[in-house]
């Protein structure tokens, strides 16, 4: 097996079980812009906080991420001129805002006075029992051994074979995936579909990124699958979707449908989707400052991760930076990406 498909094998994928709850997890992160002295000066704390609820469309499609929130905490304690920095979507950038419209704040003090502070809130929603499937959960082990040892080991497929007619999604992926190509056993792509479809219809987002693929592919149908498999976690087709709404390829033009589907991928760790949201940050008109440095930030990570022109862009724009600038993109880069 080549490592290229080995690398794209291995994907996240999120389960589709029935949650009676998620827990909502909070953390903040406050960057005041100037020096705080220990005696008369202080950065803002927060007094009380209201926690967010999911909304039905997230909680349904099992979203999970970060809604980063730039702020500015007023003499009062009150978090005004609310911006949202990285979006979710599905409801949950508004549910972030009207949770932080309850918190209340120590406000900042400066010599002795309270004073107005910029401010950067990181709002997670995360389902803490999203994994746990009592049929999935045990072949998760014994999958990943497996996929490691493809091409290695002959066993190795003996495992994934027996996983996948036990049903588990990941291995039923695999085996499809490598019958249709023919790498490492032997080629049968009409089998090899058959187990992808099953897969897919346990909403295994890779799975059904792939079927989305094909149907666009055989008919110009699919943008609905693709939607489905960008609901299950499938980075792929974020980007897809991506691209399509940002510029106008099959859909309707929609920046900030673009930008959602970027936001989610680039979160998730995709350099490609932090370099493009970079760069559509970078180029929007009448750009407000807070999507300056959120743009360095998110052309920083992309070129951590090798991306070429990434790397060029961000050594031009890091010289630009004031030193206020140069903090708030370090905290940014610590909050963007999912954890």
């Amino acid at each position: 097996m080549s490592p290229g498909t080995l690398e794209f094998l291995v994907q996240k994928c999120l389960s589709e079980g029935n949650m009676l709850r998620a827990s909502v997890g909070l953390f903040l992160f406050l960057a005041a812009s100037s020096r705080v002295d220990a005696q008369r000066d202080s950065a803002p704390r927060v007094l009380h906080k209201v926690d967010p609820e999911y909304s039905f469309n997230a909680r349904a499609a099992h979203i999970e991420g970060s809604v980063v929130l730039q702020i500015m905490v007023d003499e009062n304690g009150r978090a005004t001129d609310v911006h949202v920095a990285t979006p979710l979507g599905f409801g949950l950038d508004e549910r972030a805002v009207a949770a932080l419209g309850k918190w209340q704040f120590a406000p900042a003090m400066k010599d002795g006075h309270p004073v107005k502070v910029r401010a950067t809130v990181a709002v997670n929603f995360r389902f803490p029992d999203l994994w746990f499937d009592g049929k999935t959960e045990p072949g998760q082990v014994p999958f990943n051994e497996a996929l490691s040892a493809l091409g290695q080991s002959a066993n190795a497929m003996k495992v994934m074979r027996d996983l996948a007619r036990q049903q588990f999604p990941p291995a039923l992926y695999t085996v499809g995936l490598l019958e249709i190509t023919g790498e490492v056993v032997a080629k049968d792509p009409v089998d090899g579909l058959e187990l992808l479809q099953e897969a897919a219809a346990s909403n295994y987002g890779p799975a059904l990124y792939q079927l989305a693929i094909r149907q666009l592919e055989d008919s110009g149908q699919g943008l609905e699958t693709m939607r489905r498999a960008s609901l299950n976690g499938s980075t792929q087709a974020q980007f897809y979707l991506a691209n399509r709404y940002a510029t106008g390829s099959g859909v309707p033009r929609d920046p900030e449908q673009a930008r959602a589907y970027y936001s989610q991928c680039a979160a998730n760790g995709v350099p490609e989707c932090q370099y493009a949201l970079g760069r559509m940050l970078f180029d929007a008109p009448d750009r407000p400052e807070r999507d300056y440095v959120q743009a360095v930030a998110w052309v920083e990570l992309a070129a951590e991760q090798g991306i070429p022109q990434a790397r060029e862009v961000a050594t031009a724009e890091a010289a630009r930076l004031t030193p206020g600038q140069t903090r708030l993109l370090t905290t940014l880069k610590g909050q963007l990406v999912n954890q």
